[in-house]
């Protein structure tokens, strides 16, 4: 084979198997790695998908709970003057932010509300963001899990973001939420006092349906995150590779040199002196394999010549 003639010829036993474990080791490792790292790509995905679709969890049971406990013990109040700290919306949107900033692990994930039409301008969809939740649309099924997943650019500096989506629906237990988002007209006297001051703008956020899918919670994670776990795992499997292959070489080269280097150094010894006259030299292997069959060919060839030179000549 090519990969043979490539050796020099004039290494050691020793040298030569090195060479070759060495050249079919980098050879398995760029193979191999171009594989392993893809996997270990998408699990990293994997594992930060995971992690954000709990994050969103927690973030629904916020507002559900602000749905459920809070807006309607602060019903009257908000008659008077709106209470937007109230808001289920509002309310999630906070914690998440208290809960990054407090736990460094998710310090970098970012969480929106992003709607087509929403009260609060700054909620407003991106051109990115309305393609996500047009995809989330055509793909929603009422019992589905309606998750939306993959990477985008975004601001300035054109950075990469992984991102994890679920629909913005508003169900019929939540019905209680057109009251604010049907129209301006049919909104409380404090909502419609906000619009009057200005606080929110035009016709932002009414004409919102039941079971129609208005927006997207989303989470963001700079793409370089992802980059990261799956770099280090790769180079934790390398490490590993590398380790056992070190390992692994220093045992054969060892058991290299115990069993077939020094028997033949031994045998090859042992014929040079035979040749030069010393009858007394002995090849002396105990082994059954292929290096104890050699010697004992040697010792029959050494007892022939020994009879041939002991034979009187005629």
């Amino acid at each position: 084979m090519k990969i043979f003639a490539l050796i020099p010829k004039n290494f050691n036993l020793s040298k030569k198997l090195t060479t070759l474990m060495v050249a079919v080791f980098m050879g398995g490792i760029i193979f191999s790695g171009v594989v392993y790292y893809n996997i270990l790509h998408r699990n990293a995905e994997n594992e930060v998908n995971t992690q954000a679709n709990l994050l969103i969890s927690t973030v629904d049971a916020i507002r559900k709970y602000n749905a459920d406990r809070v807006t309607p013990l602060l019903k009257e109040q908000s008659k008077e003057k709106m209470l937007i700290e109230a808001l289920p919306s509002v309310a999630a949107a906070k914690v998440f932010d208290i809960f990054t900033n407090a736990a460094y692990k998710y310090g970098e994930y970012r969480y929106r509300n992003a709607m087509i039409n929403p009260t609060n301008i700054k909620d407003k969809a991106t051109e990115n963001e309305i393609k996500i939740i047009e995809k989330l649309r055509e793909q929603y099924k009422p019992e589905g899990t309606n998750i939306a997943e993959g990477y985008l650019t975004m601001n300035e500096k054109n950075n990469s973001y992984f991102y994890t989506a679920r629909p913005i629906i508003i169900k019929k237990s939540q019905t209680s939420c057109l009251s604010c988002h049907t129209s301006l007209e049919t909104s409380p006297q404090s909502l419609q006092a906000l619009y009057q001051k200005g606080v929110y703008t035009g016709n932002n956020g009414f004409g919102w349906e039941l079971d129609k899918v208005i927006g997207t919670k989303i989470i963001y994670v700079p793409a370089d995150k992802i980059n990261k776990i799956a770099k280090r795992n790769f180079l934790i499997i390398l490490g590993t590779f590398m380790a056992i292959f070190a390992i692994s070489i220093s045992l054969v080269n060892l058991w290299l040199k115990q069993h077939i280097v020094r028997p033949l150094n031994h045998i090859t010894q042992v014929a040079e002196s035979v040749s030069l006259g010393d009858m007394d030299a002995n090849f002396e292997n105990e082994s059954k394999d292929e290096i104890g069959r050699l010697a004992d060919a040697f010792r029959r060839v050494k007892t022939t010549l020994e009879i041939a030179i002991r034979r009187p000549r005629s």
